[in-house]
């Protein structure tokens, strides 16, 4: 059950009405917010906004190309990671729709090499993020090589094929990209064609979505290409070198504003996916007890402020992007960024809210601390089991992982004293302290809870 408590900062109306014209959207106000989180020395980002169908805002900050002093523009082409998986569900819901799938299937009737584990494993399964399959993204610094050489699905798929499943599959919801290589390779089976080739005859091509496809073109022109960087070790410094095989369908799509846009549209027009191909995408899923998973197919499902929501982010070495959508107020927020594990979510948020006239309270960049985190740092051990992860900080954020993987995982948010929530896996943290005050450890929610000792 994901934690959807917000820190939000109600300015009165009387203040409200003096800041914001109710007959336009606060723009300066957003400029000058995104002027100061992504500043014209450092990596920064492309930000579409758009209202009821019109683009009420469209702007980029920052360095594409640090060293050469490259601005980033607005029709620049991103890696926009796990946001590929919303791509990736479609085309599994197209085939089903015709037949060709079914989501009861088992796994092994597309993946032969994929074993028989305890309990089937279906392509719902597999599309809601409730097969209990371990995560496989988890690189540290001595397998970083391993990005830049070439994969075929069946290579990535070895690296977890014969771990144990972490529950029965459908009773929890647990987010792991080692679901979708088995999607891609699913929808290579049944179609014939490569993932990129399906993709691009039967999405992006009939969508004019000419800036986006699995993994990079020849002829998309390099200048339209930023560079990533990450935070090593305090320092800024180029992300590795990643090939398109290895994030394959849980993260290889590369796009850009205008054509997330064109998506978002489709959604609502449905011009080339059917009713029931937009209903299962965007539609929260259950467990098998009846419990809310957060989550559809390739889409979280949550709430802002009171709306619904319809949202996912992606974070590659390099690139962080999200996309929030308010079916209510037809609001889209749009963020793609040129550095791994920037604060997108949290932003994206806060400019919907400024939009709305409901403006979050969201820490300027400026304020962020390491000291004002340091107590939750190091490792942290399962109870009763020998799994361990890290609380550390990259830059300027709090970051939650394994052992090892510096520069990648999952992003903290601060919510009250000693709680926290990722909604990126759709788990809250509760942290506990000792007599002394001490942090001796915290609780994970997401479906379920699970104690974590601090043992460093």
């Amino acid at each position: 059950m994901s934690l959807r408590l917000l820190t939000i900062f109600i300015l009165s109306t009387t203040l409200v009405a003096s800041l914001y014209s109710q007959d336009a959207p606060p723009l300066q106000t957003i400029e000058d917010f995104l002027k100061k989180e992504y500043t014209e020395d450092s990596p920064g980002a492309a930000v579409l906004i758009t209202k009821d169908d019109q683009v009420v805002f469209k702007k980029a900050f920052g360095l594409a190309d640090v060293q050469k002093k490259k601005p980033i523009t607005t029709n620049m082409i991103f890696q926009i990671g796990s946001m590929s998986k919303q791509f990736t569900s479609a085309a599994v819901l197209q085939l089903v729709e015709q037949g060709k799938v079914s989501l009861d299937d088992p796994i092994q009737k597309y993946v032969p090499y994929f074993p028989d584990k305890k309990y089937p494993i279906t392509i719902h399964h597999l599309l809601s993020q409730t097969s209990g399959i371990p995560e496989f993204f988890d690189i540290d610094e001595k397998e970083m090589h391993l990005l830049s050489q070439e994969h075929t699905p069946e290579q990535l798929i070895a690296y977890y094929k014969d771990l144990p499943l972490e529950f029965e599959p459908g009773s929890q919801f647990q987010y792991s990209n080692s679901n979708y290589p088995l999607l891609g390779v699913v929808i290579e089976q049944v179609s014939g064609l490569s993932l990129k080739e399906y993709m691009r005859q039967n999405l992006f091509e009939p969508l004019q979505m000419t800036s986006t496809s699995l993994w990079y073109t020849d002829d998309m022109k390099k200048k339209r290409i930023p560079k990533g960087y990450r935070i090593y070790q305090g320092e800024l410094m180029p992300s590795p070198k990643v090939v398109g095989s290895v994030p394959y369908a849980a993260g290889a799509v590369v796009s850009s504003l205008d054509d997330l846009w064109i998506w978002n549209r489709e959604l609502q027009d449905n011009s080339i996916l059917s009713d029931f191909v937009i209903e299962s995408l965007t539609t929260e899923k259950q467990t098998s007890a009846g419990s809310g998973t957060g989550y559809g197919y390739g889409f979280f499902i949550n709430d802002l402020l009171g709306y619904s929501t319809i949202q996912h982010g992606g974070n590659m070495y390099g690139f962080t992007s999200y996309g929030l959508y308010l079916p209510a107020e037809d609001l889209f927020v749009c963020i793609l960024a040129n550095k791994s594990l920037e604060r997108v979510e949290e932003v994206a948020n806060y400019l919907a809210s400024v939009i709305l006239n409901r403006p979050l309270e969201i820490e300027d960049r400026s304020q962020l601390a390491f000291a004002k985190y340091q107590e939750y740092f190091g490792t942290y051990q399962l109870q009763g089991d020998s799994k361990l992860i890290e609380i550390f900080m990259v830059d300027d954020v709090l970051v939650l992982d394994f052992p090892g993987a510096k520069g990648t995982g999952t992003r903290l948010t601060i919510i009250d004293t000693d709680q926290m929530e990722s909604k990126a896996v759709n788990a809250s943290f509760q942290f506990i302290r000792n007599d002394e005050g001490e942090v001796t450890g915290f609780t994970a929610d997401q479906n379920g809870v699970t104690e974590w000792k601090k043992i460093e």
